[in-house]
């Protein structure tokens, strides 16, 4: 009796043990899923009543394991004597976790972590990560949403934030060009 019942939790163990295997997607297998984000997009977005234009494109890197996003920002975007802004992130997917993560630097000397969720239409949700800031803990809600139109164009919602004492929400549509 004790030998059938060892013998039936050593096949439930490998079928379960199987079974995910099976269900995790590899990293390559994630990677090759926003294949469709390569290449130059040409952005509008709009912050409360300020508006704007500025170009992003993506590359993969690092052996085909990140997905490198630069933002080019044109000069006077911001005010008139400011210069332009640039920013550099990089999207992969964690396999271990089976996440997407994110990180990025901005040249005004902003930084980011991201986690990301993915969503039903092929996009995700953000959730910023917070380094130093432990009187406000992380709520479970999404930051901002990334939603994939098509191949040729996304959205991005979020985040919100207060500027000059209003809340404002970021708004940002890309088309690739």
């Amino acid at each position: 009796m004790e030998q059938t019942t060892s013998l039936r939790a050593a096949v439930a163990a490998a079928l379960f043990s199987a079974t995910c295997a099976w269900a995790a997607e590899s990293a390559p297998e994630k990677m090759a899923s926003v294949e469709y984000l390569v290449g130059t997009w040409n952005c509008a977005h709009t912050v409360g009543s300020f508006s704007g234009t500025y170009k992003t494109a993506y590359a993969k890197v690092l052996g085909g394991a990140w997905l490198r996003q630069t933002y080019e920002f044109p000069p006077k975007q911001f005010g008139a004597n400011e210069p332009p802004v640039n920013a550099e992130f990089l999207i992969g997917y964690d396999e271990r976790r089976q996440a997407w993560v994110r990180f990025g630097a901005i040249s005004t000397g902003q930084y980011f972590a991201i986690r990301m969720t993915e969503t039903p239409n092929g996009g995700w949700s953000y959730k910023y990560v917070s380094f130093f800031n432990r009187q406000q803990p992380e709520t479970p809600d999404s930051d901002a949403t990334f939603t994939r139109k098509s191949d040729s164009e996304y959205i991005v919602d979020g985040p919100s934030y207060p500027d000059n004492g209003v809340r404002v929400t970021e708004h940002h549509v890309c088309r690739k060009g």
